[in-house]
């Protein structure tokens, strides 16, 4: 009996000695297959390097849905317990660019669609709510490279509303129809100056020599100088960032306008300083591709312009969805938008 007790312990030893080298004898196999494996995409990613340096047409962009919905019906444990609530929101950016030895057009375009309507009741359309962000914007800079840092270089750049409330009563506070509508409000910006590229992924603008006309007509344009900058790169593994950070700066101009609502009535004025007509525009997209360039998309916009707030707070006021005395035309609010959902690369 104590032979065979031995016999066995010594059995599952052995066991567990084979068992225990194979493990290693795996273990080893693998390190040696991911150090294979971290050479060849280094080899891979040298090669997208030298693909993306080579002189033509470089095109590219992400798009992003998200959509939610949320309703109740008699659910008492509410305030309001038939209420809906719905949000979609559409984001689009795409770029063009060509690199030559000589020169450079690189060209930008990003849309930016999100309606959201709400009922405190869904039997009652007076409890209805709407509100709409969306925006367009397109520019394309030239450039005729002066060294390997340093160009000479023109940019346009444009940016407009897509749509437009359509009030036929402007009575009803809670109307749902829209129109097509470009610069209802829109900027044109026409500058040239100087480019700097300190690294292949950003691109840094100054343009003294700069033209603002600002869209309806009501608002004021100016002439002044121009600065930004364009980023764009994969930050983590599978993360990319872009980035277009843009601002305009008068070097004069200043006037009291009247602000029309949507239907064309004077429903408000302001005095501007010279201060007062800086813009700036921060536009950022973020993705994370999970297959095939599908995946994750968070987009996110920022902007600073005086003209185009009030020219918004006063059509509330009119429309009767803000009170005047809840609105302090003294501050220049920052304005943003933000999309999260279902994204996809190309």
């Amino acid at each position: 009996m104590r032979k065979i007790s031995l016999l066995f312990s010594f059995l599952m030893i052995v066991s567990f000695g084979v068992q225990a080298q194979s493990l290693e004898e795996l273990k080893s196999m693998k390190a040696d297959k991911e150090a294979k494996l971290a050479e060849l995409q280094a080899e891979v990613d040298g090669l997208t390097t030298q693909i993306d340096k080579f002189p033509g047409w470089k095109i590219g962009g992400a798009g992003v849905v998200g959509f939610n919905l949320l309703g109740n019906n008699n659910w008492y444990a509410l305030a309001n317990a038939n209420s809906s609530n719905s949000n979609l929101g559409i984001g689009f950016s795409a770029f063009a660019n060509q690199d030559q030895e000589k020169y450079f057009w690189r060209n930008l375009l990003n849309i930016n669609v999100n309606r959201s309507a709400a009922y405190a009741d869904k039997n009652n359309d007076l409890t209805k709510s709407v509100a709409l962000t969306n925006g367009l914007d397109l520019s394309s800079l030239f450039g005729y490279k002066l060294s390997e840092k340093w160009a000479a270089s023109v940019e346009g750049k444009w940016l407009s509303s897509i749509l437009e409330f359509d009030p036929v009563d402007k009575n009803d506070l809670f109307d749902d129809k829209y129109n097509f509508a470009l610069n209802a409000p829109g900027q044109i910006t026409v500058s040239a100056g100087v480019t700097w590229t300190p690294m292949d992924n950003l691109v840094v603008i100054i343009h003294p020599l700069g033209y603002q006309a600002n869209f309806p007509g009501e608002f004021i344009s100016a002439a002044g100088a121009k600065i930004g900058a364009t980023y764009a790169a994969t930050i983590i593994k599978g993360i990319s960032w872009t980035s277009n950070l843009s601002a305009f700066i008068p070097y004069g101009g200043g006037d009291t306008i009247d602000h029309l609502s949507v239907a064309g009535d004077v429903v408000g004025s302001s005095t501007y300083e010279t201060g007062d007509l800086v813009t700036w525009d921060w536009l950022n997209g973020f993705s994370f591709s999970v297959w095939k360039g599908v995946g994750v998309a968070f987009n996110l916009g920022l902007r600073g312009n005086n003209q185009v707030a009030d020219l918004g707070r006063f059509q509330a006021i009119d429309a009767g969805t803000v009170l005047a005395t809840d609105v302090n035309f003294d501050d220049n609010p920052v304005q943003s938008y933000y999309t999260l959902g279902l994204g996809y690369t190309f």
